[in-house]
């Protein structure tokens, strides 16, 4: 599953890198909320973990955030909410990156799926291949991988 965003939400996130661009805390949260909301509705293996449950208890960790990181003597004093979003998306992002989120009271780095045992799939349960662009795919049942 990949993370898709809306314009307007890809425009707040542009800001970051904007010299004297202006950003409002609530663009910020909102943009949050616009993941959590996409997350909730289509990210269903982040309930391993309970990542879906700490991304949504986490926004009020979030709202408390500076819009920048804060630093002293060249080290991360306080995180950011924009430094919490770019990690979120890096977590969320179909690849095998993980990332630090102990600022929204997460301990466990979002995008390393721990289950005792192993991850249990159905015979039934289907291996999706597909190319980058999305146009080919062909799905495999794990029962006809042996």
């Amino acid at each position: 599953m990949q993370l898709h965003l809306s314009e307007r939400a890809l425009k707040i996130l542009a800001k970051e890198k904007i010299k004297d661009a202006k950003v409002t805390d609530k663009e910020l949260v909102d943009v949050y909320e616009e993941i959590l909301s996409v997350v909730n509705k289509h990210f269903e293996l982040y309930d391993i973990s309970k990542f879906r449950q700490k991304l949504n208890e986490g926004l009020e960790l979030f709202k408390e955030l500076p819009i920048y990181n804060v630093y002293e003597s060249n080290k991360i004093k306080q995180v950011g909410k924009f430094e919490v979003l770019n990690r979120i998306l890096i977590g969320l992002h179909a690849n095998a990156m993980r990332t630090d989120l102990k600022v929204l009271g997460i301990k466990v780095n979002l995008g390393q799926m721990q289950v005792k045992g192993g991850i249990k799939l159905s015979p039934d349960a289907k291996l999706i291949y597909q190319s980058p662009t999305g146009i080919f795919s062909r799905a495999v049942r794990v029962k006809d991988l042996g």
